[in-house]
């Protein structure tokens, strides 16, 4: 049996993200996925990208780094003058999409939605939207990605943890945030998948969310020392796990 560590929406919150990693090796996983959106919003953007780019065996790309490593979009230029030009070309070549066989499961995970990075699907979404989140992704996709519908998908964006149960053997989970979680709860939250890496065979598999205490404070500290742009927002949803930025552009 391979575990599957799964993590999301860092967001540059380095205490938190240094937390998950710890507690991932405490749990033993043998890979680590990650869902992007790894820059934007906390002190430490530099920093996360090369602590994913190093510990993680597979990174996509988010919301946030598609838009920060694109010179021609209008969004987050305080972020993007403070990102060195190498790491923002990093973030620029990220995949879209993984997929693999887990215990005769087809798995895809994204970071948003199968077809575009900007599109949400929250816990409340529509059934019908969340049905659509199976579908053969027009995003860019990996040579051995087969041309099916997945058994199982898993995405970040909406920083709420959860996994929902649908039509037939469907499940959709959301593995939340490192970074900023949105669910009331402020604490790093991730997943891991048990299973066959890479087998066809129907056999045990396992979907299990992990929460992580870290130095909220620390995150805040940090946050302030670098004049991060609507520190008063950071500082309120880093420590209640409540999304205030209505106005924002992107989660």
């Amino acid at each position: 049996m391979t575990k599957i560590a799964i993590i999301s929406d860092i967001h540059g919150n380095k205490p938190a993200l240094e937390a998950v990693f710890k507690d991932i090796k405490l749990n033993g996983a043998d890979k680590i996925i990650c869902l992007g959106d790894i820059v934007g919003k906390g002190a430490n953007f530099s920093d996360v990208i090369d602590m994913c780019r190093e510990k993680c065996d597979t990174v996509i790309t988010g919301n946030w780094d598609k838009f920060l490593s694109d010179p021609l979009s209008k969004h987050g230029q305080w972020y993007r003058e403070r990102i060195p030009k190498d790491r923002l070309e990093y973030l620029a070549g990220l995949p879209e999409t993984i997929s693999f066989y887990l215990s005769g499961k087809y798995v895809r995970l994204f970071h948003a939605h199968p077809h575009d990075l900007f599109s949400r699907v929250q816990n409340f979404s529509p059934v019908e939207d969340k049905l659509g989140m199976f579908e053969i992704p027009k995003l860019k996709r990996a040579a051995d990605d087969e041309e099916r519908e997945s058994d199982i998908v898993g995405y970040g964006d909406v920083h709420e943890a959860y996994v929902k149960y649908l039509k037939g053997t469907k499940i959709l989970f959301n593995v939340g945030s490192v970074g900023t979680p949105y669910d009331n709860t402020p604490m790093p939250s991730y997943v891991i998948l048990e299973g066959n890496y890479g087998s066809k065979e129907v056999s045990n598999f396992s979907i299990s969310f992990h929460r992580v205490e870290y130095d909220r404070e620390l995150a805040i500290k940090q946050a302030i020392e670098v004049d991060l742009p609507k520190i008063d927002v950071y500082i309120q949803e880093t420590r209640t796990g409540t999304y205030l930025r209505k106005n924002n552009i992107q989660k």
